[in-house]
């Protein structure tokens, strides 16, 4: 499976050797700081990275207009801007959030397979596939508690016992998904995903570093691509801490 977006996050992996979504994950009561630092990393960084990941951290406290500037610097960078909003509403909801987010020019958007595909997600995905965009699911998380939901044990229409994140795995298959999230703290369910989906979508891992989760452990498992905030963002070096990553796990899992 292949789309515009798909194209683009790969194509940029392989040209940067490089399979690191940077989550700018920054606080800062200053909205002005706040878009001042995200753009500061970006451009310092960029070189390294295949991507941002931009969520609440920076959606609830900047207006629309910062939120495009960050989003066009990373695109003058040459990296692809995923919005992590973990949509999970009634299509008309969906769609205007889609609206909003692709006049700002991200690239894809993280969303929860759980709200259905009918009047759920199923509009939100043509409307990105239908401008080149893509829609991510979210099938584990990288927290501690995901086991919690993502863990538990539910029937199928044909009354198979499976885990939800199973179920949501085989949605991002059947609904044609543009990728899915799995925590780098989940190393097995990494290879379970990867072995289900064979390539024909990337797999996402946050939790790197802070949370827990191996970049060595979480490539080796199958993961395409890592998402790594504050155990960049507030290192002592985030230049040498991003090369170190990069580094250590390009090489051994080149395909993306």
């Amino acid at each position: 499976m292949t789309n515009d977006f798909l194209k683009r996050i790969r194509q940029r992996a392989k040209d940067q050797s490089s399979r690191i979504v940077l989550a700018l994950d920054y606080t800062d009561k200053d909205p002005e700081k706040l878009e001042a630092k995200s753009r500061k990393i970006i451009e310092e960084l960029g070189g390294n990275l295949a991507a941002v990941k931009i969520n609440y951290h920076l959606l609830l406290p900047l207006n629309l207009e910062s939120v495009k500037r960050i989003v066009k610097t990373a695109h003058e960078t040459g990296l692809q801007a995923i919005a992590d909003m973990k949509l999970n509403d009634i299509s008309s909801t969906n769609l205007t959030a889609g609206n909003y987010l692709w006049s700002a020019g991200f690239d894809a958007v993280i969303a929860n397979p759980i709200v259905g595909f009918e009047e759920g997600l199923a509009p939100l995905i043509d409307q990105a596939h239908s401008d080149g965009r893509g829609v991510i699911f979210l099938v584990y998380m990288s927290h501690k508690g995901a086991e919690d939901g993502y863990g538990l044990t539910v029937l199928d229409e044909n009354g198979n016992r499976l885990r939800l994140h199973e179920v949501f795995l085989e949605r991002a298959v059947k609904w044609e998904a543009d990728g899915v999230v799995v925590g780098a703290t989940k190393p097995s369910i990494i290879s379970y995903v990867a072995e289900r989906l064979k390539g024909s979508r990337p797999i996402f891992c946050p939790g790197v570093g802070v949370q827990g989760g191996s970049h060595i452990e979480a490539v080796q498992a199958g993961a395409d691509f890592l998402i790594v905030g504050r155990t960049i963002l507030y290192s002592d070096n985030p230049a040498a801490t991003t090369e170190r990553i990069r580094s250590d796990v390009w090489a051994p899992h080149q395909e993306t």
